[in-house]
This record gives structure tokens, C-alpha cells and sequence, in this order.
């Protein structure tokens, strides 16, 4: 009875190691794609980065356009006859539409930018 007990917790032991070591494969294995994924979230990160910079270079070179063109349409205003004083008008009205459409469009990017950057923070914690 006794060499029968030893012989299952021989059996017991040699299952465990088994065991342990089909696990410790998985391990490795789950490691190795886990630095995977971490890599391409390291990439979109920096890649997420860069269109940040871009679109803020982009929103501050439209920003001074708009400025140079207010420049412009003020300058034109104080020499307009009459008959271009509508026209003087509406290019301040096209002017405000645009500068107005540029500051949504940028809130918008900002904001799926900041949801990108949130779903990767959560991604790697």
C-alpha cells in the first residue's frame, strides 16, 4: 500500500512538472507578444506624437495667416470706395467662418487625439 502511494505521488509530482512547465512555455510565449504589442504601442505613441506637433505647427501657421489676412482686410477697408465696402464686409464674414471652422476642426483633432492617447494609456497599464 505504501510503494503504491509513493508511486502516485511520484505520478502526482511528475503531472505537476508537467504541468508547470507547459505553463512556463505559455509564459514565454505571452511575454514575447506582450513586447510585441508594447513595441507597436510605442510606435503609435510617437506616431501619435508627431501628428500632435504637426497639427499644432499647422493651427498656428493657419492662426497667423488668419491674423495677416485681418491685416489686410482692415488696410483694404480704410481705402474701399463704397461699391468694395460690401465687398471689404464680406470678406470679414469669410474670414470669421473660416478662422471659427479652423477652431472646430482643431478642438475636434485635439480631442480624438486625446482619446487615442487615452485608450493607449490604458492599453499599457
Amino acid at each position: 500500500m505504501f510503494r503504491r502511494r509513493a508511486k502516485e505521488l511520484v505520478a502526482l509530482v511528475h503531472g505537476v512538472q508537467a504541468e508547470l512547465t507547459v505553463l512556463r512555455e505559455d509564459i514565454a510565449r505571452r511575454a514575447v507578444e506582450l513586447d510585441a504589442v508594447r513595441g507597436g504601442l510605442q510606435a503609435l505613441e510617437d506616431r501619435l506624437r508627431g501628428v500632435d506637433a504637426r497639427v499644432t505647427h499647422m493651427t498656428t501657421a493657419i492662426t497667423n495667416q488668419l491674423h495677416e489676412l485681418d491685416s489686410e482686410i482692415d488696410r483694404l477697408a480704410k481705402t474701399a470706395d463704397a461699391a468694395s465696402a460690401e465687398t471689404v464686409s464680406e470678406l470679414r464674414a469669410n474670414q470669421v467662418r473660416i478662422a471659427g471652422e479652423q477652431a472646430r476642426y482643431a478642438i475636434a483633432l485635439r480631442q480624438d487625439l486625446a482619446e487615442l492617447a487615452e485608450m493607449l494609456r490604458r492599453a499599457r497599464g
